[in-house]
């Protein structure tokens, strides 16, 4: 058995258990998808599912995934989700931490960085 094959199967055991536990995420529409730094990716209908080889998958769905993918995704400056997506203390927004910034929405406003990414 390759590592490959290895870390697919550690990945499709995360992913059945985030969807079981997050009925609300739908069905999978996409294939399971590798991702920089040996991490995971699988789209379902309401939101896509992140996930690196060491544990902790996270969930990003509409205009918070829309703006992190278009900002490169796990392989652009933010890195991987560290959260699923949060309400605000106010509950007016919401957002996501990721490995390296926090990307927030606000109606009316859309998503949009808070604050600086955080660089090593």
């Amino acid at each position: 058995m390759d590592s490959t094959y290895v870390g697919l199967e550690v990945f499709q055991c995360q992913f059945e258990r985030f969807s079981f536990e997050h009925t609300w995420i739908g069905d999978r529409v996409g294939e399971l998808m590798l991702g920089p730094r040996g991490g995971g990716m699988l789209e379902f209908q309401h939101a896509m599912v992140f996930a690196l080889p060491d544990g902790g998958a996270h969930e990003v769905h509409g205009d918070i995934l829309a703006w992190y993918l278009a900002h490169g995704g796990p392989g652009g400056s933010l890195g991987y989700p560290l959260t699923d997506e949060k309400r605000t203390p106010t509950g007016h927004g919401r957002y996501n931490v990721f490995e390296n910034g926090t990307v927030g929405w606000l109606p009316g406003t859309g998503a949009f960085l808070m604050g600086s990414v955080r660089t090593a």
